[in-house]
């Protein structure tokens, strides 16, 4: 993790503030305090997720399926609301102005937001099976009890267009993205870990049951 020292030009500055550093960490955009963030900012322009369907759903004249509201690299509210709409059904990604809880830009996507269990059929887990299929026919790597490097997707292994510090596993030489799972500490921005995994690759990420540090 990357450690920023300030010192103040003034030594007054200096004997009021009482410190010379800081650590600076960046936040996930899951957490507790970026959702706080979320809603003040959605208090402060009163408008609410149900509003922003309303108007993406009036927008796209569909329905909408999914709603997604997080903070960009600016600390602002941004709230997209998933339609499927047309026939043949088409999905539509509607970006929602907070400020005046309109829509702004809309376009045409493949696939909308869903949890990591969504689309279980309870067949993807048995026991036995390394590999399990996908709703869409496709299969997912599984993986169980296995040891891994793991590290920063960010700090450590670079991957492209990845915010913040998430955590990564490497697998058959390349990085994932965990979800579903969380690290103990924040240790793996500054150096590789060995990590013990149970889950699944699934779309570009790795979704996980259990991730731990090996002892």
């Amino acid at each position: 993790m990357t450690r920023v020292k300030m010192i103040a030009s003034s030594l007054l500055v200096v004997a009021a503030a009482g410190l010379i550093a800081y650590p600076v960490f960046a936040h996930c955009g899951k957490c507790a305090a970026d959702g706080k963030k979320i809603a003040a900012q959605l208090d402060q322009n009163k408008t609410t997720l149900a509003k922003a369907v309303t108007a993406a759903e009036e927008h796209s004249k569909g329905r909408a399926i999914s709603v997604i509201a997080d903070l960009n690299d600016k600390d602002q509210v941004a709230v997209h609301v998933f339609c499927v709409a047309g026939d043949p059904p088409k999905i539509m990604k509607c970006y929602v102005d907070i400020a005046t809880g309109s829509v702004k830009g809309m376009k045409e996507v493949h696939e909308f937001p869903i949890t990591q269990n969504d689309h279980a059929h309870g067949h993807d887990d048995e026991a036995g099976d390394d590999h399990a299929k996908h709703h869409d026919g496709g299969v997912a790597k599984m993986i169980k009890g296995q040891t891994v490097e793991a590290g920063c997707g960010a700090c450590i292994y670079k991957m492209p267009g990845v915010e913040g510090c998430p955590l990564a596993i490497m697998i058959d030489g390349k990085p994932y993205l965990v979800e579903g799972a969380t690290w103990p500490n924040h240790d793996y921005c500054d150096r590789k870990c060995q990590a013990v995994v149970t889950g699944k690759v699934k779309g570009g990420k790795f979704i996980a049951t259990s991730v731990e540090p090996k002892k």
